[in-house]
């Protein structure tokens, strides 16, 4: 297990698939980001990219955990109060690094 109560594989997915969806950038933030997790929270994501919809089914379908997912979409309308908590609390897990 990770700092965020994750398996490593189940972080490695989340990169990985990323990655080969040409997402911009996830962050994990809600309770598992804050250390206030239980075994069976949930794992929050901000997604940043235009594949969200195909990122956000591979995730569902084959991710090997079964903890649930919640997804926010960052390219759409979020709230200022959420997007506040998500840059102040939020652990980046994936960003492009453009050069």
């Amino acid at each position: 297990m990770d700092t965020y109560g994750l398996r490593e594989e189940v972080t490695a997915f989340i990169v990985d698939q990323a990655r080969e969806c040409g997402i911009a950038k996830v962050v994990l933030f809600g309770s598992r980001a804050s250390g206030r997790f239980s075994e069976k929270s949930d794992i929050d994501l901000a997604v940043y990219g235009a594949s969200f919809d195909r990122y956000i089914g591979i995730l569902d379908e084959s991710c090997p955990t079964l903890l649930t997912f919640d997804f926010v979409d960052m390219s759409q309308e979020v709230g200022e109060g959420l997007r506040e908590r998500i840059a102040q609390e939020g652990v980046v897990l994936y960003e492009v690094c453009e050069l």
